[in-house]
């Protein structure tokens, strides 16, 4: 019978004289770490650990630290906070941390998603991304290559179609990477993207087509303001006739912003609600009705709609699960989850909320929404507005008097 520290120590000699056969360096690349479970995540690092420091051998492990900094008790019963610390720093050798993308990163990564779904040919993809490649790495003294310098000679069907597309691009790029809800969060751009697309396919099969600039604004708002900034929004478009007046006064330069009367379900980003209306095309003359109709019927606002992440669907899940005014659990599940997500995971615990009958005590999840409304102001506003039009009770009036005492 082979000990496991003898049958370890044969595998790693016999790996060795493998590679030397081989003759070239073995990198392995380890991605979405981070979305196993905290046991396997730790699991996982721990069969790397066999291979380290073995000749012509690297591996490229990416993952969000802190999310894998808190799976460590999880496998190692009863690990402190130093051991949380000390275990990736002695495993991981040259940290590389990746910063979010910015507005010209995001402008880039647009225009490739653009030029994929416009059919442009191999070469002509090619010759675009080592433009952008090239302009971005320039971009720390001089301006970005511009799209008629990016277009200039080059062989693609529907030239001022594709020209427009990326003109539009050029719009969006601001809002998706300073939006506290997408913050250049290139999942949530590409999910985005994936349900215009959806919604216009949609419409064809209707026979409403729609405008793909039309549908593409309407999915921004309700991404970025949530479900109950959107909900007030269809409700102004279905009362008049498909044209309401505030989206007119936004657009209107000569009317100015603050006096305009917002609905207080916008109050929350009137730096993007200002932004946002300025995104062509202008609403003042469209009627919106059909638009709406397809969003409504197409999508169910909430969890869907909201275009959440995995990580965000396991939020929504951990903390319907809280029972208890306080839990680690739903803490740590807060503290891993990116922040642009958290105003889609009240969303649908709100709509989870909508299904109960019986509010005389305190249903699952409804301290978990609390602890969530705690960490981030938008949540806060949507959780009240929710829950200060339900049945008065003593439990439920803590609540409200607690958020509205927090800052």
């Amino acid at each position: 019978m082979i000990l496991p520290p003898k049958e370890i120590k044969e595998f790693r000699k016999a790996y060795s004289d493998l590679l030397k056969e081989f003759d070239k360096p073995l990198i392995v690349y380890v991605d979405n770490l981070d979305r196993c479970s905290p046991f396997n995540a730790i699991s996982t690092l721990e069969a790397i650990r066999l291979f380290l420091f073995l000749p012509n051998t690297a591996f490229v492990i990416a993952a969000d630290e802190d999310m894998i900094r808190l799976a460590v008790p999880e496998y190692h019963k009863g690990a402190s906070q130093r051991h949380q610390t000390d275990y990736l720093d002695k495993l991981i050798q040259i940290p590389v941390h990746v910063p979010r993308p910015g507005t010209y990163e995001i402008r880039a990564y647009l225009m490739m998603l653009t030029a994929l779904d416009h059919g442009i040919s191999k070469e002509a993809i090619e010759l675009l991304r080592s433009q952008l490649e090239g302009s971005l790495k320039l971009s720390w003294k001089q301006p970005q290559v511009t799209v008629d310098e990016l277009l200039d000679g080059a062989d693609i069907n529907e030239l001022d179609e594709f020209r427009s597309k990326l003109k539009l691009v050029e719009k969006l790029a601001p809002l998706l990477a300073e939006s506290t809800n997408i913050n250049g969060n290139p999942r949530i751009v590409k999910r985005l993207l994936n349900q215009v697309k959806m919604r216009k396919k949609t419409s064809l099969r209707r026979g409403m087509n729609l405008d793909e600039k039309t549908i593409t604004k309407l999915v921004i708002f309700e991404r970025c303001l949530g479900t109950e900034a959107t909900n007030k929004l269809y409700e102004l478009i279905d009362q008049q006739q498909g044209k309401p007046k505030v989206l007119a006064d936004l657009e209107n330069p000569e009317i100015s912003f603050d006096d305009i009367d917002i609905p207080k379900e916008w109050e929350n980003d009137l730096i993007f609600l200002d932004k946002w209306s300025k995104l062509p095309p202008l609403f003042s003359d469209i009627n919106l009705t059909p638009a709406v109709y397809l969003s409504r019927e197409s999508i169910h606002m909430g969890v869907v709609n909201a275009v959440m992440s995995g990580a965000a669907q396991k939020l929504v899940e951990e903390l319907t699960k809280q029972t208890t005014r306080l839990s680690q659990a739903s803490e740590n599940a807060i503290k891993t989850t990116p922040r642009e997500d958290y105003l889609a995971v009240m969303d649908s615990l709100i709509e989870n909320f909508r299904r109960i009958t019986d509010w005389s005590v305190a249903p699952s999840g409804i301290y978990g929404a609390r602890l969530l409304a705690i960490k981030e102001p938008r949540c806060k506003s949507a959780l009240l507005a929710y829950i200060k039009e339900l049945p008065k009770q003593r439990w439920l009036n803590t609540i409200i008097k607690e958020l509205e005492g927090t800052k």
